[in-house]
């Protein structure tokens, strides 16, 4: 069953929502700059870096543009309820272990 407009814009506000509090959650430095607007998060990172996140109403998903793993789309399993690459790799899974590897180098840096 193909989602509404609305429910899709529901869930992905939700999901960017939750994606930013895990985020700052894991940004224990406050190193990152972590920011939601209308379908979309984006997460600066210093040294002019950035992740960005944003939904594609035509083609109902969020797409990730990302310093380590480039351009990638998410779609939405109804049935788990996850973001998910065709590989079944989740959003979440894969923003988190980006986000450490990141802090960890900006750390290093310091």
């Amino acid at each position: 069953m193909s989602l509404s407009d609305t429910a899709f814009i529901a869930i992905v506000e939700a999901s960017l929502s939750r994606l930013a509090g895990m985020v700052e959650a894991i940004d224990e430095d406050d190193i990152l700059d972590v920011e939601q607007t209308s379908g979309m998060l984006t997460i600066d990172i210093p040294a002019g870096k950035q992740f960005v996140l944003n939904r594609q109403l035509p083609t109902r998903q969020i797409w990730l543009s990302s310093p380590l793993s480039g351009g990638l789309r998410f779609d939405y399993d109804e049935k788990d309820k996850e973001w998910q690459l065709a590989d079944g790799t989740r959003l979440d899974t894969l923003l988190k272990a980006e986000i450490e590897t990141i802090i960890e180098e900006v750390n290093d840096w310091q």
